[in-house]
């Protein structure tokens, strides 16, 4: 943990960086990027703006530096679903993983690479690709153990690991979409147990 000085009303103030970082982190997820304002942010970050300036830049750059706490909490669970020798079982994993961080009472419902940056335009531009670019990492990720399985003859003739790649991840991206609509766990595990039926005829363990 690093800790920087907040200087307030003349008397230093210590404050944990990484924690307001993660509290950042919630008002991004929850308000998106353009949704977040600089009152939000240092609220709930507990810092006064000259202190997010000093601490972090500006609010760009700050939501650069979420973007980046974010791929270091959320890949190590996507790689190690992918771990498993079985893929029709790494594949099972990775979308009940997804089902339980997208319903996580704890955070923002959905995934941040969903919420943060909807849609690109001249506010977003600069960092909208940042956040296509970690949603392709994950992709990226998957096509890969899938490219794997497809050499130890784990895909059923025909099927293209990249094709399939970005396919997972639409329906991934899907959940996401549908827990901020409301859907609970429960119903989004059945979306997946209907989404597992029909992989599997595109799959040999």
């Amino acid at each position: 943990m690093k800790a920087i000085t907040e200087q307030k009303v003349g008397r230093p103030r210590a404050f944990d960086r990484d924690e307001a970082l993660f509290q950042a982190l919630n008002v991004f997820w929850r308000l998106g990027y353009e949704g977040a304002s600089l009152s939000d942010l240092t609220e709930a970050m507990g810092i006064n703006r000259p202190s997010l300036y000093a601490a972090f830049g500006n609010k760009e750059q700050l939501f650069r530096e979420v973007l980046a706490r974010y791929h270091e909490l959320s890949v190590p669970s996507i790689a190690a679903a992918l771990e498993h020798a079985e893929i029709y079982m790494a594949l099972e994993q990775l979308l009940r993983i997804n089902i339980r961080q997208i319903t996580n009472p704890s955070v923002p419902t959905g995934c941040l690479l969903i919420r943060g940056v909807p849609v690109c335009n001249d506010t977003t531009a600069p960092i909208y690709q940042a956040v296509v670019d970690q949603r392709l990492g994950q992709e990226s990720l998957i096509r890969e153990r899938l490219m794997q399985a497809d050499r130890a003859g784990q895909l059923a003739e025909g099927v293209d690991p990249a094709d399939l790649a970005r396919t997972i991840m639409a329906f991934s991206n899907g959940l996401s979409i549908q827990s901020v609509n409301g859907a609970t766990h429960a119903e989004l595990e059945r979306s997946v147990e209907l989404f597992l039926r029909g992989l599997k005829v595109l799959l040999i363990n």
